[in-house]
């Protein structure tokens, strides 16, 4: 006899396919978010120090520092190695969702559907394409799950072992697994198994709680070590508007939606599941959905682990009763009013439906996961010293995990007194990045050193510090001009424009040869081809005197080396053709407009002004 389409094999594994397929697809294109970043660094470091050190109070089980440790050793640490690893696991959960509904709801048409509900997921896809250990733990949980039932219905010794491995490897990839086996014994009593499956489930229980001794053992230092959460505290309102919106579709909804939608659905799958022979698995359905979140709620009123990550493994409990709702007996169908039935479908629909709608912005990049840390990197590692200091407002790992230098990296401690935090790295480094915005901070660095550029690239804001007093090794090029008899131009730094952005920074270092009767204007022109937007070759300026007057050519002091910043092509409305473009440098009467003339070391005139550089844009690869 024919198998019926629906349940063949090809279309089975047509389904496979394109679960992975979503997954992969740009898997590394994005920067690994900031808990990606920590994961890759210290969960796969040297076992033996981090389940000396790190598993002390980081609140995940061993098998998942392990599992990461070893892949890393063999798959390498680039974004896409690290990510492949919880696509596995993400994927296996899929399969197992496939296999729970072809045992469980014994409808062949309930199995593709279930397939093609994990499949395009997006709560999954996310987790699948995340460099942590939710996908695994999935897998893990939907594996053992299938296993569990498949035990149950057989009671056959490997069927129990086979559990028994799949259940541990959960429960180490994950502690709120521990949530799951009360599910597993609320199916024994709902589903009113003999008394030799529960004895032998028992047993296997037995044998796993030996096995868990080291994992034990890890939650005792836990318990110990003040770990408070880091997610939200108890909301038992939330476990509708938000949790079921999640875990059902992969996205929230704003009000009044977020209460409509999920109390709609309920309502539909309740109409559905009633009088289907089968309901007292559509209620042990629900107990592993109701269960672990009742227990998450209980241990989120003592610490903050409210999060519908930490019960990603109920969701084959969604998928599956929206399956077997959506493939219930015509019998049980007929029963009730077409419209009505029509309705409950739609409705049980709408929700997942609306949840893949959300699919295209993820993957044009509407919403990325984490900021362009690497084109942050790239800046910093373009423009900062030796010597320097990268300190970031606020902590995050991903940005030690793109940066390798040269300057040293460290963040601001949150909650910790600004200024007792600044004064040392004041004092022991030459130039500061700050990286984010901080008010106090900004004002403690502003006071304490020459604030020499704020830019955003990659969309962060950056603020450049630096000591007062230059240093000679710090000009990239030595140059010797004079200009008049007032002033000689040891050299000049430029910082951009390059790949990481259009905006430069030019710093100029003057050493006075004497004080004038007139306030000479610094200019910094940027010329190339015909601006159409100026009608002319410039394209940006930045006129001011030295250091805004701070070291006016009336008062500077000859014999001191002076730092002095311009800044051009900030405006966003300045965009450079490609092409060819110089800087100019002179220095003028502001007054009547007249230039000083320039001399070079020799002291052979150059006309009214000096061209420092040639520019290339965009520049060479």
């Amino acid at each position: 006899m024919k198998r019926p389409r629906t349940h063949s094999l090809a279309l089975l594994t047509a389904l496979l396919a394109a679960a992975f397929a979503l997954r992969i697809v740009h898997l590394g294109d994005v920067p690994l978010r900031g808990d990606e970043a920590f994961a890759v660094r210290y969960w796969a470091d040297d076992p033996a120090a981090v389940v000396r050190d790190l598993a002390r109070w980081e609140p995940h089980p061993p098998g998942t520092f392990l599992s990461f440790w070893a892949w890393k050793s063999v798959a390498g640490s680039t974004e896409l190695a690290m990510r492949v690893l919880a696509l596995l696991g993400g994927w296996l959960g899929v399969a197992a969702t496939g296999a729970l509904a072809r045992t469980l709801l014994r409808d062949p048409r309930a199995v593709p559907l279930a397939l093609a509900l994990a499949a395009v997921h997006p709560f999954l896809i996310w987790h699948a394409q995340d460099a942590r250990n939710y996908a695994l733990w999935f897998g893990a949980s939907s594996l053992a799950m299938w296993l569990f039932v498949r035990a149950a219905a057989h009671n056959r010794r490997r069927d129990w072992v086979l559990y028994l491995v799949a259940e541990t490897a959960a429960l180490y990839f994950f502690f709120l697994e521990a949530f799951l086996l009360v599910a597993q014994a609320a199916y024994l009593v709902i589903q009113r198994h003999p008394r030799r499956v529960v004895t032998a489930a028992l047993r296997t229980w037995l044998v796993l709680s030996l096995l868990l001794l080291p994992w034990l053992v890890q939650g005792w230092y836990l318990a110990r070590s003040g770990y408070e959460g880091a997610t939200s505290d108890a909301a038992p309102a939330r476990l509708l508007t938000w949790f079921v919106p999640v875990l059902l579709s992969g996205r929230e909804y704003p009000s009044p939606w977020e209460v409509l939608l999920p109390l709609a659905w309920i309502a539909a799958l309740a109409l559905l599941w009633q009088g289907q022979p089968q309901r007292r698995l559509g209620i042990w359905l629900a107990a592993w959905i109701a269960l672990p979140a009742l227990l998450l709620l209980i241990a989120a009123t003592r610490m903050s682990v409210f999060d519908p990550r930490y019960l990603i493994a109920t969701v084959p409990a969604f998928i599956l009763l929206t399956a077997g709702a959506l493939t219930a007996p015509q019998a049980i169908r007929s029963a009730r009013p077409r419209s009505a039935v029509r309705a409950a479908a739609a409705l049980l629909l709408t929700v997942p439906v609306l949840g893949i709608t959300g699919l295209v912005p993820y993957y044009r990049g509407d919403s990325p996961k984490a900021p362009d840390w690497p084109g942050l990197a790239a800046y910093l590692q373009a423009r900062a010293m030796p010597g320097d200091l990268v300190l970031q407002v606020v902590p995050d790992p991903a940005f030690a995990y793109y940066y390798s230098g040269p300057a040293d990296e460290t963040s601001l401690v949150p909650g910790a007194p600004i200024r007792a935090q600044l004064q040392p790295q004041v004092t022991f480094h030459r130039g500061i990045w700050l990286v984010g915005r901080s008010p106090e901070a900004e004002s403690f660095l502003a006071e304490a050193m020459q604030l020499l550029s704020y830019d955003a690239p990659a969309g962060f804001d950056v603020m450049q510090f630096r000591r007062w007093a230059p240093r000679e090794a710090e000009i990239a090029v030595h140059q010797g001009v004079r200009f008049g008899e007032i002033a000689r131009l040891a050299g000049h730094t430029l910082q951009g424009p390059d790949a990481n952005g259009q905006a430069l920074t030019v710093l100029l270092y003057w050493e006075p040869l004497a004080q004038s009767a007139v306030d000479y204007t610094v200019f910094v022109h940027l010329a190339g081809a015909p601006n159409p937007a100026a009608g002319s070759p410039l394209w940006d300026q930045d006129d001011h005197r030295p250091l805004d007057g701070f070291a006016s050519t009336l008062t500077w002091k000859p014999g001191t080396l002076y730092r002095d910043p311009y800044h051009l092509l900030n405006s966003p409305e300045v965009r450079l053709a490609p092409g060819t473009y110089t800087l100019e440098v002179g220095l003028y009467d502001p007054q009547s407009g007249e230039r000083l003339p320039v001399y070079d070391a020799a002291g052979n005139p150059l006309g009214d002004s000096f061209t420092l550089a040639s520019l290339r844009w965009p520049p060479p690869q």
